[in-house]
């Protein structure tokens, strides 16, 4: 699955508009590319060089937590490319059920959450999610 990238240009940004981008990225929890965009859009639309529709549009998309745009782009490699993907996972997933009494509460917690998001994908999440209380099936 390969991008387009039809209009791809280089730009070289001032210390304060950089800056500026960096805090929008934070207050939003978006990535660079779409706290440019995103800005670029505002700017259009609020000088009337786009419509509503476009800008609605586009703002949706940019405004995508970049967490949840990581999430659901992982989701669609397991879907797509399962063999390689999904047993790493399949074989962490066995490691840290047999050794869960020794994991950290950290990381139990950072596991539990990645089970919740692929126990409909990977059968071996729902072990941890047992292992861990949270699914009583």
């Amino acid at each position: 699955m390969s991008e387009e990238r039809p209009n791809a240009h280089m730009i070289f940004f001032p210390t304060e508009l950089y800056m500026g981008l960096i805090k929008k990225m934070a207050a939003f929890e978006i990535g660079k590319s779409a706290a440019i965009l995103d800005s670029l859009n505002e700017a259009l639309f609020r000088e009337g060089f786009i419509n509503a529709e476009v800008y609605e549009k586009f703002k949706q998309q940019y405004r995508r937590k970049l967490l949840d745009v990581v999430r659901e782009k992982e989701k669609a490699t397991i879907k797509e490319q399962p063999s390689q993907k999904v047993l790493q996972i399949q074989k962490t997933f066995v490691m840290v059920t047999q050794q869960w009494e020794a994991i950290p509460e950290k990381s139990k917690r950072y596991y539990v959450e990645k089970a919740r998001e692929l126990k409909d994908l990977i059968p071996e999440a729902r072990d941890i999610l047992r292992k861990a209380g949270v699914l009583n099936e």
